[in-house]
């Protein structure tokens, strides 16, 4: 049974992207997690699809890639905390 969901333009649609983060919390697409990646540096990052999978936006360079969703932590989204990515 496929279900047809329409956006009323009150509520944003999500794609989940099948992982958790350190926590057990569900990543989904529009997400803003923290993550301290394996040469210590910390960053906020936006989960998005592009290049037919998920990848974190890293803002200051424009370029895309994915850690360790085991050193994430979802901290918000980006229609309801915008300011994190600041």
């Amino acid at each position: 049974m496929a279900m047809l969901f329409q956006n009323d333009g009150d509520h944003e649609l999500m794609q989940y992207t099948g992982l958790r983060d350190k926590n057990g919390t569900e990543i989904y697409e529009g997400d803003i997690v923290h993550e301290h990646d394996e040469w210590g540096e910390d960053g906020r990052f936006e989960v998005e699809f592009s290049y037919n999978g998920f990848w974190l936006k890293y803002r200051e360079a424009n370029e895309f890639g994915f850690g360790d969703p085991d050193e994430m932590e979802v901290i918000g989204n980006i229609f309801e905390n915008p300011e994190l990515l600041k």
